[in-house]
């Protein structure tokens, strides 16, 4: 639930309603009840016109305005305040049924002080209360719609201000021209409809109206296909690169991108695990802060983020600052009021992270964690399927237990650089090395400690050669290394470092200490073999040959 100030905000809010039905009260007896058929129809206008109300980004889109400005020009101002009142209240609150019932109230009895504090200055000015489209009252109606416009605005943004959605004004002027965008259109409705009930019937003036209640019925059925359109379409999205080629950035640049069609968010991110650096890393991020936020990463069970990602459930968070959820946490949480994490979840795992923020309060909604988490189980899945197969490819061409590449995919990366040092007429070596009495190891200690030692050796190998040299498990407690752009000095500079390498490590086996140490041998095309088999033939050779001087 949003944080209010509860005081000044109950306070305000019943005195507003307070004073929309005291004012209602005291109007009562000036209504001329022998024109009740009339200003029911209106009425019956007025609630059909905030029932098809359209909702937009900028405001919403309504003829209410008209029936007023129509009801006010032909019947005065007290039977304005009333259709106004009656058609907001039996609008928003029994038809629609879509607004609590404190908002309803309060909506309805603020358009009472509205439309006759509007009245006061128009007939302050010198409005006449007869002839009210003549010529002679342009100014005075114009003043009235200019403060019926700021009043209806200043009572709302009060509303919202003690709300702590002090944002909808302060930081989304948009509204301000999407309001003004439907006044544009319903003052001349409003006026239009006037002149034909005092020049032709009510009726007339009425049928005018039914055309704007089609263009509300039918703009909203076009904005609700628009959402479930763009609903859709991330759908298809995601479904269609389940099947394909993936690329996990453009994936989900592409989820984001879409997700603020959906929703007007400040800053987003996705993160995704991370096995080497195990913790969630930025993939990618839009907004004012993605630079920054592509630096970050979340650590499981560590803070906020790091909680929801442990627990998998969703979480809407409508102000930071008073969020026990949220209080007292650093970093990245500072930068935002509003937060909505999403996990995405790949069967039971969370294998990563969406993160939406604004600056502003209450932004987010119950409708959008709903489609967002729908929307993010398709790309946890598609994210879930690129990892499966990225951990395939490499079992299919790395050995399990060192982790290094295996000799069938070395020979074929082997070949490929053979070849290129042939037509670049550079040198290329080979480096064999095996653990001496690797047997003994196996017979004293047990295979388990055998395996520590092919690993460690292994993880020695990684730490001493170069990105682009190529090391793999050849066989038993044989390992291969690959050398570019190497000719035979430099090769046996390497060999050397590694054969020490080796030595300085030590393998503990329970309460046994277990040294190592490997032989080595070496070939170099061209000088030494013009083919990869004769290198593998020289280098083996060396290697089977006596114990090198250590």
């Amino acid at each position: 639930m949003r944080k209010v100030r509860r005081l000044p905000f109950t306070v305000y809010t019943c005195l507003v309603i307070g004073l929309g039905v005291g004012l209602l009260w005291y109007t009562f007896p000036l209504l001329n009840l022998d024109l009740g058929r009339e200003l029911l129809v209106m009425l019956a206008f007025g609630v059909l016109a905030e029932w098809l109300a359209v909702v937009t980004p900028q405001g919403q889109l309504t003829g209410g305005f008209a029936v007023m400005l129509a009801t006010y020009l032909i019947y005065g101002p007290v039977p304005a305040a009333w259709v106004n009142t009656l058609a907001a209240l039996l609008g928003q609150g029994v038809v629609n049924r879509g607004n609590p019932l404190r908002t309803t109230l309060f909506k309805a009895a603020q358009y009472v002080p509205v439309v006759l504090g509007a009245n006061f200055i128009y007939v302050l000015v010198g409005g006449t209360t007869d002839e009210k489209l003549a010529w002679s009252n342009a100014w005075p109606l114009v003043l009235f719609i200019g403060v019926y416009y700021f009043l209806n605005q200043l009572f709302v943004y009060t509303y919202k201000l003690l709300r702590r959605d002090e944002n909808l004004l302060l930081h989304r002027p948009d509204m301000l021209g999407g309001e003004g965008l439907n006044y544009l259109v319903a003052v001349p409705l409003g006026l239009f409809m006037a002149w034909l009930y005092m020049y032709i019937s009510i009726y007339s003036a009425l049928l005018l109206f039914i055309p704007m209640l089609a263009v509300q019925f039918v703009l909203q059925f076009y904005l609700h296909l628009q959402l479930a359109n763009r609903e859709l379409r991330l759908v298809y999205e995601a479904a269609r690169r389940l099947g394909g080629s993936l690329n996990l950035t453009e994936l989900f640049d592409i989820y984001l991108r879409e997700t603020r069609e959906l929703v007007n968010f400040g800053d987003g991110v996705i993160y995704l695990w991370s096995e080497e650096q195990k913790c969630f890393v930025a993939e990618t991020a839009l907004g004012n802060h993605a630079e920054l936020l592509k630096d970050s990463t979340v650590q499981r069970g560590e803070g906020f983020l790091g909680r929801v990602a442990e627990g998998g459930d969703a979480h809407l968070v409508d102000d930071t600052r008073e969020d026990e959820r949220t209080s007292g946490d650093m970093g990245l949480i500072q930068l935002y009021r509003s937060l909505l994490v999403i996990p995405l979840v790949a069967e039971t795992e969370v294998v990563g992270l969406m993160v939406l923020g604004d600056k502003r309060s209450g932004v987010f909604e119950e409708e959008h964690v709903r489609l967002l988490t729908i929307l993010g189980g398709f790309f946890a899945m598609a994210f879930a399927n690129v990892r499966l197969g990225r951990r395939l490819d490499q079992a299919v061409i790395t050995d399990e237990l060192t982790g290094l590449y295996n000799y069938r995919y070395f020979r074929h990366r082997a070949l490929g650089d053979l070849e290129q040092a042939r037509r670049l007429n550079e040198h290329i070596s080979l480096v064999m090395l095996n653990i001496e009495n690797f047997k003994q190891v196996n017979n004293r200690y047990g295979q388990l400690a055998g395996d520590m030692v092919l690993a460690g050796v292994a993880n020695v190998i990684c730490g001493q050669v170069r990105d682009c040299d190529l090391a793999a498990r050849y066989g038993g407690d044989e390992f291969a290394v690959l050398l570019p752009q190497t000719g035979p000095t430099e090769a046996k500079h390497v060999a050397d470092r590694l054969r020490l390498a080796v030595r300085e490590c030590v393998y503990e086996a329970g309460d046994s200490r277990i040294l190592v140490r490997v032989t080595t041998g070496l070939a170099t095309f061209p000088d030494d073999a013009a083919d990869l088999d004769a290198l593998f033939k020289i280098a083996l050779k060396e290697l089977e040959g006596e114990p090198q001087a250590k």
